[in-house]
This record gives C-alpha cells, structure tokens and sequence, in this order.
C-alpha cells in the first residue's frame, strides 16, 4: 500500500453481489478495502463465493455481524462505528 493510498470500508446491506464486486473492483486502485456485512448472511451462490475468495486473495479484511458468514471475522454492531472510524471512506451499498 502507498503512501497516499485509502482506506476503504465498504458496508455490504441489500445489494450483496453488487457490494462484493465493487468491493473486489476497488482493490485495483492499490487502496486497503475492508468489507463489513451489515445485513442478512452473505447469500452461497457461485459469485459471492468467487467474490469473497477474490477478496482473501487480495488481502482484504472481512467482518460480519452474522456468525455464519464464512471467512468472515465477527463484529458486533457495537463495536461497528469504532471500526469505521479508522477509514478515510465508508461506502455503504
């Protein structure tokens, strides 16, 4: 990562294929991408899978509010604004 690169938190909510891809798509840019889902468990499906594996493979940090999203580390939705406040942009889909 650059001197001058963000940090990035995108908040995956209804859209979560289109949040994944976008999420995915930022990491082009050289910027420290962070997902957090927010809302319902990530839904197992081809693409979401390919998605969130990208993701890993990219060094992208993962955190969900849903136990049961694989790969993913555990947030609460307490501790969830104390996170945000480390990144220069939150983007929430």
């Amino acid at each position: 990562m650059s001197d001058d690169a963000k940090k990035i938190a995108v908040l995956v909510r209804d859209r979560q294929g289109e949040a994944l891809r976008m999420a995915l798509g930022l990491t082009l840019a050289d910027d420290a991408i962070t997902v957090f889902n927010i809302g319902a468990p990530i839904e197992v499906n081809d693409a979401n899978e390919l998605s969130v594996e990208s993701l890993e493979m990219m060094e992208c940090e993962l955190f969900s509010v849903n136990e049961v999203d694989a790969n993913f580390q555990s947030i609460t939705m307490q501790l969830l604004p104390e996170k945000l406040l480390e990144f220069t942009h939150v983007i929430p889909y």
